[in-house]
């Protein structure tokens, strides 16, 4: 799935396009694009409202001024709030073309470093050292900026009302390698645990977070065990709930804070999803080009905007906001990539 935003006359325009998928080394596949749709409602409050006031202050950025062609990919978990970013960027004046795309991490970071396809990408963990390498194969000036944390949550259908208000990670791994709820508890129903995992597998995914938490990282416990649906869309997850009181579901945070009245979150260890000692929190970010941003006005534009306004745009799309000292971390990296640029 393509999103491609552009700049009107008439307001913001979006149109939908799919990726070729003619048969070339350098193409991605449809087979990587996303996990479930992005489907978010957008408001631009007035500037007054903005939640960015305090800490570092970045150079003001004045869009009406850039001009070309930024596409960004990666993490469809981050797409929200990248695309939240750049409807407003189109908003208050760029008149050049942003093309959003969601995949996965672990392609983004290959459509980052080798194929030199992408500017930004969205991603749920830091760069590997392989990734690292393949940058530097290619002259990628990999940096990441930390913008959003988000909570991998377990969720079952609103009408289960056997659970109780929290389970344990002992419980959890069984949940998700047994065959019947009466398997965990034998209180429970003789009923078959039907599971719905994000599909994908990969470093810092939210099936790997999960197995680091309840089976010391045993992904292909949970992948494999039967009765268990690996999802590419979150849809199918909600409609299950909503006729299935026996299934359980693992998802981000904020797709289950737009979906209450379907699903109801399970607390672990009787520790909240919202809660920073939760076990299954994970930093997103995003990565662009040191030297794109040295280089390309409007990247360095957008990363610049990106970063001033992204606690804004995660708290009304139902991530958790970043502290202060965590999102200077961010712009303190951004602001030395523009000392560097000004040493040229």
């Amino acid at each position: 799935m393509v999103l491609l935003l552009t700049a009107c006359t008439q307001g913001l325009k979006t149109s939908q396009a799919t990726i070729d998928n003619q048969s070339s080394a350098n193409k991605l596949s449809k087979e990587s694009l996303g996990i479930q749709k992005v489907e978010r409602k957008l408001i631009k409050p007035p500037a007054s409202q903005d939640s960015n006031q305090q800490g570092i202050v970045l150079p003001e950025v004045k869009p009406l001024e850039l001009e070309g062609k930024l596409a960004i990919s990666g993490s469809q978990v981050v797409l929200p709030i990248s695309q939240a970013i750049a409807q407003r960027f189109l908003q208050d004046g760029y008149s050049g073309k942003i093309e959003l795309s969601a995949i996965d991490t672990q392609v983004g970071f290959k459509a980052f470093c080798e194929q030199k396809k992408v500017d930004i990408i969205n991603t749920v963990r830091p760069i590997t050292a392989q990734e690292s390498a393949a940058c530097a194969k290619s002259g990628v000036e990999p940096i990441g900026f930390q913008i959003a944390i988000d909570a991998v949550t377990i969720v079952v259908s609103s009408q289960n009302n056997f659970l109780p208000n929290s389970l344990t990670r002992d419980e959890l791994a069984k949940v998700f390698t047994v065959e019947k709820w009466s398997d965990v508890n034998p209180k429970w129903p003789k009923e078959l645990i039907k599971r719905f995992v994000p599909k994908g597998a990969g470093t810092g995914g939210a099936v790997h977070l999960l197995s680091q938490a309840i089976l010391k990282g045993n992904i292909s416990q949970i992948i494999d065990t039967p009765n268990t649906i690996s999802y590419d869309f979150v849809e199918q997850l909600h409609s299950e709930a909503l006729i299935n009181s026996y299934m359980i579901g693992v998802l981000e945070y904020n797709s289950y804070q737009q979906n209450r009245d379907k699903l109801r979150a399970i607390p672990i260890d009787t520790v909240d999803p919202f809660l920073p000692t939760y076990p299954l929190i994970r930093p997103l970010y995003i990565y662009a080009d040191a030297k794109a941003i040295r280089k390309r006005p409007e990247v360095e534009g957008f990363v610049n905007y990106y970063l001033t306004y992204v606690n804004e745009a995660t708290s009304r799309l139902g991530y958790f906001p970043l502290k202060s000292t965590v999102l200077n971390e961010s712009k303190t990296k951004f602001l030395q990539v523009q000392g560097n640029k000004k040493r040229l």
